[in-house]
């Protein structure tokens, strides 16, 4: 791997780790989301000690029925296009809207609310990565097929070095990822091995 493809001023992103995926206290959690989630604590972890940026993204509002406020059709957009509209209570809800405890942000890191898969659609994002002088995007999270690839893409639009950890991001399908991280890898970033990421952690911290 080159200098460019690393970069020399990588932030952490981590995208939906949400209660609902991930906490095995919380019925129908996924198996993969789940061990995904204890790589996830090792390298945050790693970063935070580097002094690393670390951005957190989870649904808001306009994902769910119960944020309070009755959402339009315009806001729903193209989630109840395709899913249709699923009414849910507040006690539904909030698994899908906080982010797993284990991996819990700290004051000073940001968490992005976002009402579409790609953790850059009408978010700060861009802005704080752009102010902070960004390079390279450490990708983890989930899912791989659907918020991860948004986000990727999104990234390599706007000309980041992104670099997914295997064992960082998952699926509640185990084939929709396998094929999703191979394609990310032919065509936006690098796929690595956590220790090969921890290993570039180290080096510019």
């Amino acid at each position: 791997m080159n200098e460019f493809e690393w970069g020399e001023n990588p932030a952490l992103l981590v995208i939906d780790v949400t209660r609902a995926l991930a906490d095995e206290a919380v019925e129908g959690a996924y198996p993969p989301c789940i061990e995904a989630a204890k790589s996830i604590k090792k390298i945050l972890i790693k970063s935070r000690d580097a002094g690393m940026p670390v951005i957190f993204t989870k649904g808001g509002k306009l994902s769910h029925t119960s944020g309070g406020i009755p959402m339009t059709d315009t806001e729903r957009g193209g989630w109840a296009k395709k899913e249709g509209i699923r009414m849910e209570s507040e006690e539904e809800a909030k698994p899908y809207m906080e982010i797993l405890p284990d991996i819990a942000p700290m004051k000073n890191e940001i968490v992005l609310e976002k009402s579409r898969s790609s953790a850059f659609f009408k978010t700060m994002l861009d802005t704080y990565l752009s102010s902070m002088k960004i390079d390279t995007l450490i990708i983890t999270g989930m899912m791989t097929s659907g918020c991860i690839r948004a986000t990727v893409t999104d990234a390599f639009s706007n000309d980041f070095n992104i670099i997914l950890p295997e064992e960082c991001v998952s699926d509640k399908r185990v084939e929709a990822h396998e094929y999703h991280m191979v394609e990310m890898g032919l065509k936006y970033g690098q796929v690595e091995k956590m220790q090969e990421v921890t290993r570039y952690i180290d080096q510019i911290s």
